[in-house]
């Protein structure tokens, strides 16, 4: 509550007031000046402050060369206003602090929302490309997979292909081999011919010698005879 005179007005919080006795017309007066003699608690209205709870003081309002009024102010202590300050200071600190918490948080906000959407929107690339990808990963395997039966195939074929190949080598060495023991053999053969062919001529040869010899007999014996006939006719005679 504050009790004042119609000579107050709203540059009552100014620090200076300008004087009209000043030779420049520019001196200046503080608006209020404690006065020694008039100040200290008003005993006869005993008004306390609604804010703050304390008893009035008489203190000069104002004084200059045209009036010497006063008035009746609460006017709060020093170490009060002090303290109000730095609770205003305090309390404006932290509401910018709390501002600038907000702030934070909301451009941090905002950007977690762009990274959120930047990330769903990877996603569906990343999606999109991984799709692509295993599509692109089966295409390659199906390829690979049709590649390597082709060259199992091939190398099947060629297998089969070598092997009727070795087994015709085998079944030839086989007939050389044959054909080799035939060829000795028959070579025996010939050589056993030729052995009875020789025996044959050797008994052929001992046959005309037999018969030979028999016909020299039958010869020797006719002779013979003849002699006995021709030994008997002599005895005869």
């Amino acid at each position: 509550m504050v009790l004042e005179d119609e000579s107050s007005d709203d540059n009552s919080s100014l620090p200076y007031m300008p004087s009209e006795t000043s030779t420049d017309g520019l001196n200046q007066v503080p608006f209020s000046l404690e006065d020694p003699d008039y100040k200290g608690l008003e005993l006869d209205l005993i008004v306390l402050c609604e804010k703050h709870g304390k008893p009035s003081e008489r203190l000069v309002a104002f004084e200059g060369t045209m009036t010497g009024r006063r008035k009746v102010k609460i006017v709060e202590s020093k170490s009060a206003r002090v303290n109000d300050n730095l609770r205003s200071a305090l309390t404006i600190h932290q509401l910018t602090e709390e501002k600038n918490k907000l702030d934070a948080d909301y451009d941090k906000l905002v950007k977690d929302v762009h990274q959120l959407v930047d990330f769903q929107q990877d996603r569906v690339v990343d999606f999109s490309y991984l799709q692509s990808a295993v599509t692109y990963q089966h295409q390659c395997r199906a390829e690979l997979v049709a590649g390597m039966n082709a060259e199992m195939a091939k190398k099947d074929a060629a297998a089969q292909k070598l092997q009727q190949k070795m087994n015709l080598e085998l079944k030839n060495a086989e007939f050389t081999k044959f054909e080799k023991k035939l060829t000795q053999e028959k070579l025996e053969l010939k050589l056993q011919v030729a052995d009875l062919l020789k025996l044959k001529e050797n008994h052929n040869e001992e046959k005309q010698m037999q018969e030979f010899k028999i016909t020299e007999l039958i010869k020797a014996e006719e002779k013979l005879k003849e002699k006995i006939k021709g030994i008997q006719a002599i005895l005869q005679n």
